[in-house]
């Protein structure tokens, strides 16, 4: 039996009621059991499956597959392949834990990187629901199973909702929801906080911190600080928060809430320690993102985005959706504190709360003006809602109404029997545009290269895309508009001993300096669409390239200590 909070009036709350299991053989309960939870992964995969079917016909498909961030995990999964030295210049996010082993996992299994960008993103979205479906165990461990199946999946569909709403190319807008399928946007982080969310749960049901439990949030707080920084702001921070003031409160125990705090501070100080020789690959310290006054803009920023976003149909529809996020957590924390509830439910309620408040804050103060960073603001409320689930599963079992009424019931089942159907329909066409999706412009520079081994170089922006999806004979380095190397996001280790023969123009690109300006008549010119090929092989040209580019990306090698 569970522990509970002390009621209104000082007394121990009621304790919530062990389910009863359905008569029956244990066999037959077992397979019943297993059945309603196949059902379940069956809704949310078929959830999942909408949710990248959308995005795969919108132009945010570009976002997912093309963008010079999305990339970089089929570029480190290429330079693996290649054999190339691991010395990548990466973000203060290293992407090591979770995203890389789950990209390379997805990659083993798949063709092209679509697909495994596309797989990834799936994979995500149904580690959200297993997730949800955790935490509806210590919230609702007296409901029928069938509920917490149900709530899990009305989860997932909350997330799949705010995904149908998003359409935009671009990564600088309020449309939050697609960023959980792309493998750069810090999925990592959201997933190791509604991770931790889980175990605090567990812990503060039981009224213990378990071993097991103690071991495994410290080492998720561990690697995921170590691979991203944003896991202690985003989770760490804000669960200290709650449960030292719900103790404070005596709405839950200090013991729990010590063990638990304690082995989150100590996990994340060993992240940041793991930190310290990982610094090589680790391109700006995060302190150099935070810029204090600059938080009048950053209001004005996200004031002009939120305008932006309300002037469609779908963008009010979206920001609607992330206002019913905040009111469940705000409303099942006023209604969580007024009644005599298990304590879980209050940290449920009041966690996302407090998510939502620390990360809006401390983007504002942190003078940000990277919508990415509210990412939380999309998963945390998915507690509040499981939380609110269980207050209103409680309020209807104190009236005596113990059983669902059978139009629920039949709401329920239609709306799978919907999901279902519908995942099953976009499912071909989905499934289908993932394999046969190519990248029309690298296909044009490789006839131009025409299975010889060439090495180039290019802008960011342009030659990320291209070197992530051209063939392993085409090679391709990003430099400034000075062609200097620019460190970031890329493996140095490319650098070394390589021949650069020509330059890739992009239509966007900006040149302080023009190119024939500063590496003379290239010997002849390949048009693309969107992009042009210089090429300086046998030109004085290359070996400008050879010793600028090369030349630059030694030096950056050697005061990283590679």
């Amino acid at each position: 039996m569970s522990p509970v909070a002390p009621g209104p009036s000082g007394r121990a709350a009621a304790p919530e009621p062990v389910a009863i299991a359905s008569p029956g053989p244990p066999s037959r309960r077992r397979w019943a059991a297993v059945g309603r939870e196949a059902l379940g992964a069956a809704v949310a995969l078929a959830l999942s499956v909408i949710a990248l079917g959308h995005v795969m016909a919108t132009d945010r498909v570009a976002l997912l597959w093309y963008d010079g961030d999305s990339v970089l995990l089929p570029l480190v999964e290429r330079s693996l392949r290649l054999g190339q030295p691991f010395e990548w210049a990466m973000s203060p996010a290293l992407f090591f834990f979770p995203e890389l082993p789950v990209y390379l996992l997805c990659s083993l299994v798949t063709a092209t990187p679509q697909q495994a960008l596309a797989l990834n993103g799936v994979l995500v979205l149904l580690a959200v629901y297993a997730l949800v479906r955790a935490a509806a165990n210590e919230l609702m461990p007296a409901a029928r199973r069938s509920a917490r199946i149900t709530v899990s999946a009305l989860a997932l569909g909350f997330v799949t909702a705010i995904v149908l709403t998003e359409y935009t190319a671009t990564a600088t807008s309020l449309e939050l929801g697609s960023l959980l399928l792309t493998t750069t946007y810090y999925y990592g982080a959201l997933l190791a906080m509604l991770g931790t969310a889980v175990l605090v749960l567990r812990a503060v049901r039981t009224g213990r911190a378990s071993v097991t439990v103690l071991v495994v949030t410290g080492l998720v707080a561990a690697c995921t600080t170590a691979s991203n920084p944003l896991y202690v702001p985003w989770s760490a921070g804000p669960v200290v928060v709650t449960l030292v003031l719900l103790s404070v409160a005596r709405r839950v125990p200090w013991r729990p809430t010590v063990w638990m705090s304690g082995v989150l501070v100590a996990g994340s100080v060993v992240g940041y320690l793991l930190r310290i020789p990982l610094a090589p690959f680790v391109s700006l310290d995060p302190s150099t993102y935070v810029h204090p006054e600059q938080a009048g803009r950053t209001l004005a920023f996200f004031a002009a985005l939120t305008d932006d976003r309300a002037g469609s149909a779908r963008g009010d529809a979206e920001l609607l959706l992330l206002f019913a996020g905040v009111v469940l957590a705000v409303g099942g924390t006023v209604w969580a504190w007024r009644v005599r509830t298990a304590r879980t439910v209050l940290v449920a309620t009041v966690l996302p709360l407090v998510t939502v408040v620390a990360v809006s804050v401390g983007v504002v103060v942190a003078g940000s003006q990277t919508p990415r960073y509210l990412e939380p603001i999309v998963t945390v409320p998915l507690l509040a809602l499981v939380a609110v689930a269980e207050l209103v599963r409680s309020a209807v079992r104190r009236t005596r109404v113990h059983r669902p009424r059978r139009g629920v019931q039949l709401a329920v089942a239609v709306a799978a029997a919907v999901v279902l159907v519908g995942g099953v329909a976009v499912a071909p066409g989905t499934v289908g545009a993932v394999a046969a999706a190519r990248y029309a412009p690298s296909a044009c520079l490789d006839r131009w290269a025409d299975g010889r081994q060439v090495t180039g170089v290019g802008q960011f922006w342009t030659v990320r895309p291209l070197a992530a999806y051209a063939s392993d004979d085409v090679e391709l380095l990003q430099v400034r508009d000075d062609f200097q190397t620019y460190p970031w996001l890329v493996d140095l280790g490319a650098y070394r001993d390589a021949e650069p023969t020509f330059v890739v123009i992009g239509a966007n690109d900006v040149w302080t300096t023009a190119v024939e300006d500063s590496l003379g008549a290239p010997a002849s010119i390949t048009h693309c669409t969107g992009f042009d090929v210089y090429d300086y092989a046998g030109t004085v040209g290359a070996s400008v390239l050879q010793r600028d580019v090369v030349g630059s990306a030694d030096a950056i090698r050697r005061e990283r200590g590679f």
